[in-house]
């Protein structure tokens, strides 16, 4: 009994050595380590996701706001009830949902006599700020969108700023960080009275 108390290990009289090995052994916290490590790239991932996901969502709404806004015109009832500029803007932001700030958009119809010219207004200029409607808001749409059989093109351009609000990551083209989000519809008016 006595032979076993009297021996050491060759290694004991270095505590350095003694901690090193403890601490060796010991694996408390090392789950909340590996978490913290893989979290963080988690987490953005899944912001960034909820962040596209949100951008196709908006984008999907101001079209199909933009398409049944436009159908009026295509018919030429927006033409016949006399709407006005803000009156046509109105129409495409209920379209298109309480969720779309409607001092955002800008809402741009243009008549075209041929095909072979029509293109859709640019939402942005070259500075990457945001275009505006130079028509007055009282102005009779009439005057932008023609009479009926005419080739008319809608386009309506969204600040969508929550993409200057992801942090790390830029993906918004305006220059302060926001997003312009643009759809446009042509289409040849019917022949209405």
């Amino acid at each position: 009994m006595r032979i076993a108390q009297c021996w050491q290990h060759p290694f004991s009289k270095f505590s350095g050595l003694k901690r090193l090995n403890r601490f060796q052994r010991d694996d408390k916290g090392a789950l909340a380590i590996e978490f913290g490590l893989v979290s963080i790239p988690f987490f953005f991932i899944v912001f960034m996701l909820f962040g596209f996901a949100m951008y196709f969502f908006v984008m999907n709404s101001l079209d199909r706001g933009m398409d049944q806004a436009a159908r009026q015109l295509r018919t030429g009832q927006a033409q016949k009830q006399d709407k006005t500029v803000n009156e046509f803007k109105n129409l495409v932001c209920n379209a298109a949902g309480g969720w779309i700030k409607c001092p955002m958009v800008q809402v741009f119809v243009q008549k075209f006599a041929t095909w072979d010219v029509v293109a859709p207004m640019a939402c942005l200029n070259a500075s990457g700020s945001m275009v505006t409607n130079s028509a007055s808001g009282s102005d009779k749409i009439a005057l932008y969108s023609g009479t009926a059989s005419e080739i008319v093109i809608v386009t309506t351009c969204y600040k969508w700023e929550f993409a200057q609000k992801v942090p790390f990551f830029t993906f918004g083209n305006m220059s302060d960080g926001s997003m312009m989000v643009q759809t446009s519809t042509a289409f040849r008016t019917e022949p209405y009275s």
